[in-house]
């Protein structure tokens, strides 16, 4: 990363985003082109200085004076919009440095998505950049919108009749597209656009650099983000975690494939998919997670709305039960429950009339068909509710009547006391206008007033849980501390150091285990033996019964070439064992590559998991938890966090897992010992951390009421 690029953000940023002269490099007379679509943009916006520059004979376009040459510019430009083809593109950035050029917009193809060509001149580009000190956004972008400056740079000229004024939602996304159908979401939503920007190839601007902006910046109330891929995982996760800690942030990734990702030694590897990796950076982040474009925005609209939600119990107001029913339904998916209306709340209800004796005051409040003809009464249910101590939000359904002059409910009155004294006691409230689309000026009431209004109870519902998700992301990830870094005895580095040695990046499982028991975590007790004779002397000294295992760098999988034999009570199964082993293994690999035979203790039956840690090449070292043994593969059911990581992610690691409950014990079974395992987790991290592992694969670890033990052990160092 280039010196420059330590400058405050704002400082960075402040060309680009407020320039105060731009030139359109390519802009065009002719309407189907993209330069004209561009100065087109330009001429939109609220820049003062606005200069095409155009190859041709033409004097003028849309009102300004051409310039054909970047050299004849009149002074210094700040800003510089180039819609050229690649092939010109390194020549004019040239001359754009040369008349003062501060930041810059590519917007052509023909990169590194091309190819090994296209990038090597995309490299050449970031470096002429970052000598000069200049901002770019693309190649390969839609651009980007500012609407706090007035400024559309992209090359969609009808985005500027959304700009809008005092503080709004800020979007960053690799796709141009997407960046498109996210901005249509906030219009339709009547979220208010911010700065809008598509960062195509990230040529020298990235996720990091611009979520260190937004933080900073006051008139950004919330962050959308859009993440194809991220080449330096660990900067854009301290971004995000620092942006986080000041308003929401709200991702959707996409493109999770596998491709070029080499075949994994171990089970951690072949379970650490990309997808379930930024799983782990946006959950330690703060950053809320989402699953579609909707639901980013249905999310972003209530987090910068409502204040964060420290419980998970709601209230349905309504005059119609079945949508009452479809909300409950995803309230309660989501964790939420629907206490009864607490006593005093409900005295309060009977005195103030605004129900009549007949209407049963439950959870949900149903006020049947006088809520709809009468719906001041919403009003009247709405104080005593957010006064409740017993309830953390309220979501409210109204159907309209499809009439002109047939709407009479208070928006204004419902809006301002949502928002005075749900405030004041820290409570959310979320609305359900049910009405068609076309009928656009009913959810202007509310849109207009920025509060949490959705067509229907599928979206609200989900808006609120997401909101309880948000909130409890952004409070764990405000309360992580450091804490202090492991202290390993010596005999961690010196069994490292002996495996390189021997030229080997895998460390046997006899080593594996004494690794273990010198980072302070417990395995089953385990010997090599080299003949058949060792094998019997050793059983008899670990006890009875035992387990042999192949031990040979040549041989990772023991189980798939029959190198594992269970469950051994006496000497003359362990000589059939040993010689069977043998015999096995010497199909397979040469005689000089077979170091022995492992004689290990026969753990007791147990909760099995498995424990890992790998080293990814975007995220670096990271920790894996799930249900082990057979399970893992079976239901594939893990978690991943970066490490190292503390004790409490430690434990939100475990309580994550689908399979949570059979650890806390279930049939008659005794849960595991939680604490121990948490443990085990954050020794895991440390040593992926501190120590030059590719892999660490724990599987399984027997799990027991008190402590546990790592019955198989494979670890790989990086080459």
């Amino acid at each position: 990363m280039s010196a420059w690029k330590n400058v405050p953000p704002k400082e960075r940023f402040q060309p680009l985003f407020y320039p105060r002269s731009l030139a359109v490099v390519g802009a065009s007379s002719r309407p189907e082109k993209l330069g004209h679509f561009v100065l087109r943009s330009a001429v939109s916006s609220g820049v003062e200085e606005v200069y095409p520059v155009h190859a041709g004979n033409v004097p003028e376009i849309l009102g300004k004076k051409v310039y054909r040459r970047i050299e004849d510019l009149p002074g210094e430009v700040d800003l510089f919009l180039f819609a050229v083809p690649q092939n010109q593109i390194l020549t004019s950035f040239a001359a754009a440095i040369e008349k003062g050029c501060r930041a810059a917009v590519v917007f052509s193809g023909g990169y590194k998505e091309l190819g090994a060509e296209g990038k090597q001149q995309e490299e050449a580009l970031r470096s002429m950049a970052d000598e000069a000190g200049v901002s770019i956004i693309g190649p390969n972008t839609i651009g980007f919108l500012c609407s706090h400056s007035r400024l559309n740079a992209t090359f969609v000229p009808g985005l500027s009749a959304y700009f809008s004024a005092g503080k709004s939602i800020s979007v960053i996304s690799q796709s141009g597209g997407s960046l498109k159908l996210i901005a249509y979401e906030l219009i339709d939503a009547g979220m208010p656009l911010g700065t809008l920007v598509g960062l195509g190839n990230r040529a020298n601007t990235e996720f990091a650099d611009l979520l260190d902006y937004f933080r900073e910046d006051p008139l950004t109330s919330g962050v959308l983000l859009f993440v194809e891929g991220i080449e330096d995982v660990r900067r854009f996760y301290q971004a995000a975690s620092r942006c986080a800690q000041e308003k929401p942030v709200v991702a959707l990734s996409s493109g999770h494939t596998e491709a070029g990702r080499k075949v994994a030694l171990s089970h951690t590897g072949s379970m650490a998919s990309s997808e379930k990796i930024y799983q782990a950076i946006f959950d330690q982040a703060g950053v809320l997670q989402v699953q579609s474009l909707q639901e980013m925005v249905d999310a972003v609209k209530v987090m910068v709305s409502c204040p964060p939600l420290l419980g998970k119990r709601a209230a349905v107001i309504t005059h119609t039960a079945g949508p009452a029913v479809i909300a409950t339904d995803v309230l309660a998916r989501g964790g939420f429950e629907l206490p009864p209306i607490g006593e005093k709340t409900r005295e309060k209800l009977q005195q103030s009339g605004a129900l009549p004796g007949f209407v049963p005051l439950t959870n949900p409040l149903d006020m049947v068909a006088l809520g709809w003809t009468e719906p001041w009464r919403y009003l009247q249910v709405l104080e005593p509710l957010l006064e409740d101590d017993g309830l953390d939000a309220v979501l409210s359904i109204y159907t309209t009547a499809l009439e002109e002059g047939a709407i009479a409910f208070p928006v204004e009155s419902f809006t301002r006391m949502a928002r005075e004294v749900g405030r004041k006691a820290g409570k959310a409230v979320v609305a359900v206008w049910g009405a068609p689309i076309t009928r656009r000026e009913e959810f202007a009431r509310w849109e207009a007033r920025q509060f949490p209004v959705y067509p229907n109870p599928e979206r609200a519902g989900t808006a609120l849980v997401n909101l309880a998700r948000s909130s409890r992301l952004r409070i764990r990830a405000a309360a992580r501390v450091s804490e202090p870094p492991a202290d390993f005895s010596p005999g961690v580095e010196e069994i490292i150091q002996q495996t390189r040695a021997y030229g080997q990046t895998v460390v046997q499982e006899p080593e594996g285990i004494r690794l273990l028991e010198s980072a302070g975590i417990q395995g089953a007790r385990t010997a090599l033996a080299v003949d058949e004779e060792a094998a019997v002397r050793l059983a008899a000294e670990i006890s009875y019964p035992v387990v042999l295992k192949v031990v040979s760098e040549k041989i990772l999988h023991k189980s798939d070439a029959g190198g594992v034999i269970l469950n051994l009570q006496k000497e003359e199964e362990v000589r059939s064992a040993f010689q069977a082993i043998r015999e096995r293994a010497l199909s397979r690999i040469a005689p000089h590559e077979l170091r022995g035979i492992a004689v290990q203790s026969m753990l007791a039956e147990g909760t099995e998991v498995i424990v890992g840690g790998l080293r990814d090449p975007q995220a670096g070292p990271v920790v894996m938890f799930g249900l082990g043994g057979i399970w893992v593969e079976l239901f594939q059911d893990t978690v991943f966090r970066l490490a190292p990581l503390t004790r409490a992610e430690a434990g939100e690691m475990i309580e994550s897992i689908r399979g949570y409950p059979v650890l806390q014990g279930v049939r008659g079974k005794k849960g595991i010992d939680l604490e121990s395992l948490t443990d085990l987790i954050v020794k895991v991290g440390a040593l992926m951390q501190h120590y030059p592992f590719q892999e660490i694969d724990l599987n399984p670890v027997i799990c027991y009421e008190h402590g546990y033990a790592a019955a198989d052990v494979r670890m790989i160092l990086s080459e």
